[in-house]
């Protein structure tokens, strides 16, 4: 039987493991630029950049086949990011091609990404995902866009993510989230290809740290 666990109990797992600091890497800083005390940051969890707060996060979107989703986030603290997190609350199944990545947007090239990660999104758990090449450090509100393509599914996974009915319903601009105009990639492209804004696709909770 396919393992699902509650977003609640997910989310506490993984703000355990974001949290945790290896004995040579130093805490992080409670927030990443001193302004936004009293608010959440990415950086209260180690993070670098992130969509959000995983523990507040309503929905549990998932993916369609070949079509790579664009997460825009903004860097919280000045460090290098080694790993990607998603959190997976119900497995998918039959993926394959699955991968995680990083672009910049001033030049839409690909800075990073994780190997095929199709087998750690068959499972219920948060995940904390190797890339391939460290991001360098960038200044504090530099924007990244964070991509998540499975090439192919049977079912995909439902991961905890943002407001059910669609990310960008009732915006004009200052879009957070884009979807490939193509679909049918197997992999990740070194600059990222023509997008769109999606309808109703809700955005993922994704984020990169050291």
């Amino acid at each position: 039987m396919r393992k699902t666990v509650t977003i609640a109990a997910l989310a506490a797992v993984l703000l355990s493991a974001c949290t945790s600091n290896s004995p040579d890497k130093p805490a992080p800083p409670a927030a990443g630029d001193g302004v936004h005390q009293g608010a959440w940051t990415p950086a209260q969890l180690g993070m670098v950049a992130a969509t959000g707060d995983p523990a507040v996060m309503p929905s549990t979107p998932g993916f369609s086949p070949g079509i790579i989703y664009f997460c825009r986030v903004y860097v919280d603290q000045s460090r290098a990011s080694n790993d990607a997190f998603i959190a997976v609350v119900t497995a998918g199944t039959g993926l394959t091609q699955s991968y995680l990545g990083v672009y910049d947007p001033a030049t839409h090239k690909l800075l990073a990404s994780t190997e095929d990660v199709s087998a750690s999104l068959q499972q219920s758990t948060p995940l904390r995902l190797p890339l391939n090449t460290v991001v360098p450090a960038e200044s504090v509100n530099k924007e990244l866009w964070i991509a998540v393509l499975i090439g192919k599914m049977t079912k995909s996974p439902a991961v905890i993510g943002g407001r059910e009915y669609g990310t960008n319903i009732g915006l004009t601009d200052d879009y957070r989230l884009w979807v490939s105009k193509q679909d049918g990639y197997s992999a990740l492209p070194t600059t990222a290809p023509e997008m769109k804004v999606p309808d109703h696709s809700s955005l993922p909770f994704v984020g990169i740290g050291p």
